[in-house]
């Protein structure tokens, strides 16, 4: 089922960290849909090398509860830090709408932009783990599902 990757108003007096929590989710939603379904978009299976499918989904289990607790750090984050990262106002927007629009290719055109489009959700999640100091589990585990990807 795809996920809904969320819109930013661009108002820079907004309160962007709803708007990042819903991304965490959905961000950890996608992955957990690909890692457990080992298809794309279009349902097409083998999307991992198969001698990695089962360490990485253990690894995922693993991993999975960390968006909670980046979720909790993010609610209380001061406005400030998300500021000095660009992840407000009108940048925020842009970098979102950016994110929806590579994930409605992958929608239509699956495994063919899977790689780009992680590539592309990455460069706000190192923005925003980094405004938050933390969260290198997250960032790692992403990576690695990206690496076993059978291309």
């Amino acid at each position: 089922m795809p996920v809904e990757f969320p819109e930013f108003s661009g108002d820079v007096h907004a309160d962007p960290r709803p708007v990042l929590i819903k991304f965490l989710q959905q961000l950890r939603d996608f992955l957990d849909e690909i890692v457990t379904t080992d298809a794309d978009s279009l349902g097409n299976q083998g999307l991992f090398l198969p001698p990695l499918l089962e360490d990485m989904r253990a690894a995922w289990t693993e991993a999975r509860p960390n968006f909670d607790g980046a979720i909790d750090r993010l609610s209380n984050l001061d406005l400030a830090r998300l500021r000095q990262h660009g992840l407000y106002g009108r940048q925020l927007r842009f970098k979102l709408a950016v994110i929806r629009f590579f994930y409605s290719r992958y929608l239509g055109v699956g495994r063919a932009i899977l790689r780009k489009f992680i590539d592309i959700i990455d460069d706000l999640l190192k923005s925003l783990l980094d405004a938050m100091g933390t969260g290198g589990a997250i960032s790692e585990i992403k990576d690695f599902i990206k690496d076993s990807l059978d291309d």
